[in-house]
């Protein structure tokens, strides 16, 4: 994630500018989802894995290992110790949604976990391993629902990548509803 961009002046660099862009998304979909009750200045980004991690072959996603997903958590775990008022953790990807429920920070739903799970396929992958859920669209299960943490008092909501920010066609189709769900629970 490049977050930092977006409290940057629009840079002149086409790699910045695009950097900036994506983070420019990023937050015009956090606003979006919660009515802009989150401010800029009060949201916290953070990757599942901050770890250099093996290419995915070209046009594939990358794997996260579980060994880099157990580290993540426990960052993530640190940093609501560390900072007692975030209320909410937006997760974004099929797979980090996976390792967070897989490893127990939230909900305990067998059949997403299990749809979700790494095809053995990617893991076995001699060039590369990559991410390759068995139902890849285990997801459209999860989005829309607002989870407790299991040890901290924090709301886990799935949502989309910002790249898939704004809705549109196929998604937009299937995740419309959910989003209007997601919304209305910052109404009240």
């Amino acid at each position: 994630m490049f977050a930092d961009y977006y409290f940057r002046s629009f840079p002149e660099d086409d790699g910045e500018r695009s950097r900036n862009v994506e983070a420019r998304n990023l937050f015009s979909h956090i606003d979006f989802v919660t009515l802009n009750r989150v401010k800029p200045q009060e949201i916290y980004i953070t990757n599942l894995c901050n770890d250099q991690l093996t290419p995915a072959p070209r046009g594939k996603r990358v794997l996260i290992t579980e060994e880099h997903a157990l580290k993540g958590l426990s960052h993530i775990e640190w940093l609501l110790e560390q900072y007692p008022t975030i209320e909410y953790v937006l997760t974004m990807s099929l797979q980090t949604n996976y390792w967070l429920q897989k490893l127990g920070f939230y909900g305990d739903d067998e059949k997403f976990i299990e749809e979700a799970q790494p095809r053995r396929k990617g893991l076995e992958d001699m060039s590369a391993p990559f991410y390759q859920p068995v139902n890849g669209k285990a997801f459209e299960s999860i989005c829309g629902n607002i989870y407790n943490a299991k040890n901290h008092p924090v709301k886990v909501i799935p949502i989309l990548a910002a790249k898939d920010y704004p809705l549109k066609g196929r998604n937009e189709e299937l995740y419309t509803e959910a989003y209007e769900k997601i919304r209305n629970s910052f109404r009240k």
